[in-house]
């Protein structure tokens, strides 16, 4: 039998490793398994039971000076929602890495938020919950993923486009930062035929 190739394997549902993207299914009956043979960091499911967790990383990603973090309130909102799913990235010790938040709507995945904690950046903990991200949008029957990120981001943009994500739109003055300055967003799209 040929060797199944990395995106076929990421996208087969199998329990078994094939890279540091691959995405364990913590509800499914082979999830657990999964996780527990990783000698590295996994990305995991995540609920409104994880809302302090995720948002201890909220605290320590977003620099208040752009007004780019959510509330608790908004978070846990937003994780009960219609549509809405979350991932989370474990370090070896299961300690909250990072997180991201996203809602479907018809063809269309929107990733709402990625975050990443300071001492977690440059180990691909944000490569790893981009790919889920996409990943679990194709699940779910989507064609497409779309993100805004503020226009001077610019590791976080050469992120998203490493990851396959290309501008198609600005909007301006979109976040209010602390001092008062205002800040474009860039809306970013991955088109997802390539991992089907």
């Amino acid at each position: 039998m040929p060797a199944m190739s990395h995106r076929k394997r990421c996208m087969s549902g199998l329990p078994m490793p094939c890279c540091r993207c691959d995405v364990p299914d913590l509800n499914s009956r082979h999830g657990i398994a999964a996780m527990s043979t990783l000698a590295g960091p996994v990305v995991a499911h995540a609920d409104a039971r994880h809302l302090d967790a995720l948002m201890n990383v909220m605290r320590a990603s977003f620099d208040p000076l752009y007004g780019e973090a959510w509330s608790a309130l908004q978070l846990g909102g937003s994780l009960g929602q219609t549509g809405s799913f979350a991932r989370q990235a474990l370090d070896r010790d299961s300690f909250t890495a990072g997180f991201t938040l996203s809602r479907a709507a018809g063809p269309e995945v929107e990733l709402l938020l990625i975050a990443v904690r300071p001492e977690y950046r440059g180990r691909g903990f944000g490569r790893m919950l981009l790919e889920a991200a996409c990943n679990d949008a194709l699940r779910r029957g989507a064609s497409d993923v779309f993100l805004e990120v503020r226009e001077n981001n610019l590791p976080a943009r050469e992120l998203y486009r490493r990851i396959g994500f290309i501008d198609v739109g600005r909007r301006a003055d979109y976040y209010a930062g602390s001092s008062g300055d205002r800040y474009a967003a860039i809306t970013m799209r991955r088109r997802l035929d390539d991992l089907t």
